[in-house]
């Protein structure tokens, strides 16, 4: 029996072996199939077995499996979705802002565009600090400019990053980005999108909900954004513009301290029922994030996700001699670097998804109907970035 067989990878036929991955038959066909990680985390490769089949290695969803991990089996035809290649573009810190006690917004203006789908993330390496994943966002007012990238930090304690943020790393310090990657981003489609995000996961899912509106208008729009308190609910002013902008069905929800038009609890909580036309975004913890999946999965819904974990990445010697150079590790930040953001006005009002009540779960079966309103206001996890 023969060790090769036939691929065709987007139309371009190749032989490959027996055996070997889905992206090293592609490479060895001169066929790059996008890819970032290779540990199966990242998603970014995941492809789609158009017939035929292969040694999916238990990463099949659907009819995708992951070309990282999933082996060459026998003839198959396998496609991907196009996306911008990875480039690497220089550029420099120009503003760094503080959102919430916790979150803080990096502005890196950058030599020249770099071109990747709303939902995609990119590679930020510091000058003199271990590289980080950070997905690339809009201001929270709604404008875009194409020529800098807008990241949410969370600040965690001893992060190597965070914690040097308006201290250490400061307006005009160097920032060399790599990418994009990532397989969760905005696709083309007609049914209904329910958007879900968790704390600094409300980045991919802000840079989703305001493409949508500007591409996809057709399109139903639920947003869903928590954390853990209210002073943290950041993305305030961005779920005001939405709603200013049409959008009905907009809930915020944090842990403690809710109080109307905040609602308790998570936002699993408040998902609405999902079905076959539904597409579902979520990102921000991988608690939420598996649940988020697990009900989308259930209801045999689209769903596309993208989990945020801290980075257990320590720095190079190089990185430890370049910081060394700088600041001391230990200074606090400025708090003058670190400008406020006001937190936008509380005016949204609530409804009911597609006509439907919303459930709450935990309640006794108790159904929450939101008050009707006559007009709005105004890796080796996953990603080894700081970005929970």
């Amino acid at each position: 029996m023969s060790d090769t067989c036939q691929l065709v990878i987007n139309g371009q036929p190749i032989s490959a072996r027996i055996g070997e991955t889905l992206i090293d038959a592609g490479l060895g066909g001169y066929v790059i199939v996008p890819h970032d990680c290779r540990t199966g985390q990242c998603e970014t490769c995941r492809v789609t077995v158009e017939s035929g089949s292969v040694d999916d290695q238990g990463t099949a969803d659907g009819r995708t499996v992951l070309a990282c991990q999933a082996t060459v089996d026998g003839d198959a035809v396998i496609t991907f979705e196009e996306v911008p290649a990875a480039v690497k573009v220089a550029g420099i810190v120009t503003e760094i802002s503080k959102l919430s006690p916790e979150v803080i917004e990096v502005a890196v203006t950058l030599q020249s565009p770099l071109q990747y789908r709303p939902g995609q993330y990119v590679r930020a390496k510091f000058a003199g600090f271990p590289a980080r994943e950070y997905s690339p966002t809009c201001r929270l007012n709604g404008t875009f400019d194409p020529n800098e990238l807008i990241f949410h930090v969370r600040r965690l304690p001893g992060g190597l990053i965070s914690s040097q943020l308006g201290a250490t790393i400061r307006p005009d310090h160097r920032v060399q980005v790599h990418g994009p990657f990532g397989h969760a981003f905005l696709r083309d489609g007609e049914g209904p999108l329910v958007l879900v995000a968790g704390g600094t996961g409300w980045a991919p899912i802000w840079s989703l909900a305001r493409a949508a509106r500007h591409e996809q208008r057709h399109r139903d729009v639920v947003v869903i954004a928590g954390s853990r308190d209210p002073d943290n609910l950041y993305m305030r002013p961005a779920l005001n513009w939405l709603i200013d902008d049409g959008v009905r069905d907009v809930i915020a929800t944090t842990e403690i301290d809710a109080a109307r038009p905040i609602l308790p609890g998570r936002p699993t909580h408040y998902l609405p029922s999902l079905g076959l036309e539904d597409t579902v975004h979520v990102a921000g913890p991988s608690g939420l994030v598996d649940a988020v999946k697990r009900k989308a999965r259930t209801a045999a819904a689209r769903c596309y996700a993208d989990a945020f974990l801290p980075s257990v990445q320590a720095p190079s010697f190089v990185d430890r001699v370049m910081q060394m150079l700088r600041t001391p590790a230990g200074e606090a930040a400025d708090e003058d670097v670190l400008s406020p953001r006001p937190r936008g006005r509380l005016g949204w009002v609530f409804r009911p998804f597609a006509g439907a009540a919303i459930r709450q779960e935990g309640a006794s079966g108790q159904i929450l109907r939101p008050a009707q309103s006559t007009g709005s206001s105004a890796r080796p996890a996953r990603r080894p970035g700081e970005r929970t």
